[in-house]
């Protein structure tokens, strides 16, 4: 039993660092792809819910609570995980939009229905991950 012994530890050893080596990595959660997506439909929900609102109110709204009753896809939006930041001018005939995730940046600026600025920050490179085009 003894002269075994050294073969049974070495085919132990070979056994744990096979799984070791061939275990299938998974990974939970969105791929930076899907996040940059959801990252860039928020920001067009955020835009099509303030242009919504002024045709309704007359102005555009800081508060993404009332974009939520006109677009509750941006609920989702929020719940897993993206940050929206809204600022309306005291006038309200212009707003600042923020979208952010761990991927993507977004920023834009409106005047009415026009974009006066906007600009894109990749925070985390990935395979389709990419600013959008610029909205004129």
């Amino acid at each position: 039993m003894r002269r075994y012994l050294p073969y049974v530890l070495i085919a132990v050893v070979v056994l744990i660092g096979a799984q070791v080596l061939f275990k299938k990595k998974t990974t939970t959660g969105p791929t930076t792809a899907t996040t940059a997506v959801q990252t860039i439909s928020a920001m067009n929900l955020v835009g099509k819910g303030e242009q919504a609102y002024k045709t309704a109110h007359g102005r555009f709204t800081s508060n993404l609570a009332d974009l939520l009753q006109l677009k509750p896809h941006l609920a989702n939006n929020v719940a897993t995980g993206l940050t929206i930041q809204i600022d309306a001018s005291t006038d309200g005939h212009t707003y600042l939009a923020q979208v952010a995730s761990s991927v993507l940046s977004l920023t834009r600026a409106f005047d009415d229905t026009k974009v006066t600025s906007q600009s894109c920050v990749i925070l985390k490179s990935g395979s389709g991950v990419a600013c959008p085009a610029p909205v004129h």
